[in-house]
Parts: C-alpha cells; sequence; structure tokens
C-alpha cells in the first residue's frame, strides 16, 4: 500500500506545474493584421497598356461635350490627362460629373467612326485621331 501510494501522490502533485507548462508554450492569439492598402481602380497608363478590344472600366470626371454620343474626361491617372468616350446611349452627361464607363478600347479614327457615332466635324476630334479611344457599354453616372 505505501508503494502505490507514495508514486501516485508525486504524481498528483506534479499535475498543476505539467497545467502551466503546456499553457504557457501555447502562443497567444496573432494579433490582427492591417487591411491591406487600397488599391486604385485605374492605374497609371492603362489605357496606354490595353490592347485595342480590351475590355476597360474607368472612373473619371467628364472635361468637355463634343456631341450627344462624344465626351471627354479627365484623369489624373490617363496617360496625357484625357481619354474620349463613345457612347451610344440617349445623352453625355455634363462636366464636371463623375462617370464609371465600362466599355471597349478601340484606335479612333474620325473618318471611320463619324456616321456611327455622329461625331459630326472632324476639329474637336483632331487630338485624339490615331490614338486610343472608350466605346462605352455601360455608363453611370454620378451624383
Amino acid at each position: 500500500m505505501g508503494g502505490w501510494h507514495g508514486r501516485v501522490r508525486p504524481a498528483l502533485a506534479a499535475l498543476p506545474a505539467v497545467a502551466l507548462l503546456v499553457g504557457g508554450c501555447t502562443s497567444p492569439p496573432a494579433a490582427p493584421q492591417p487591411s491591406p492598402e487600397p488599391v486604385p481602380t485605374t492605374r497609371a497608363g492603362t489605357v496606354a497598356r490595353a490592347e485595342v478590344g480590351d475590355r476597360l472600366t474607368m472612373t473619371a470626371a467628364v472635361d468637355r461635350i463634343i456631341t450627344d454620343t462624344a465626351f471627354v474626361v479627365r484623369d489624373e491617372d490617363l496617360t496625357g490627362g484625357t481619354l474620349l468616350v463613345l457612347t451610344m446611349g440617349p445623352s453625355a452627361p455634363a462636366p464636371p460629373q463623375l462617370v464609371t464607363v465600362r466599355g471597349t478600347v478601340i484606335r479612333f479614327s474620325h473618318g471611320d467612326l463619324t456616321v456611327r457615332y455622329r461625331l459630326g466635324p472632324p476639329e474637336p476630334y483632331r487630338a485624339f485621331e490615331g490614338g486610343r479611344a472608350l466605346v462605352a457599354q455601360d455608363l453611370k453616372v454620378w451624383q
């Protein structure tokens, strides 16, 4: 009887110390990680890197209206600061409204597009001739 009790008591006495050691070996919960930096939706030069036929979504301010189906947006992230947008919608938004345009990148040619988009005389489009433009499939005007 003395032999069995002599071995159990020291083991029971050591049990709280073992529990403390095991508990101390676990690491505390990880501190919450900071949120990643927000990524801009339009990176500098996005239109310049886009290939003709690529889909592009961008948000920018309306700079000027050329016709009901053609307007220019301005944003510091755009190569050259401006981009021509062509739309078949009812009418273009007014400056300086903010718009989000989802569309297809094209190479602008006044001669090829004038009838389809009712562009009018070529003078207002000279700066865009041969460059990238965006044909809008979806246009959202922010109030």
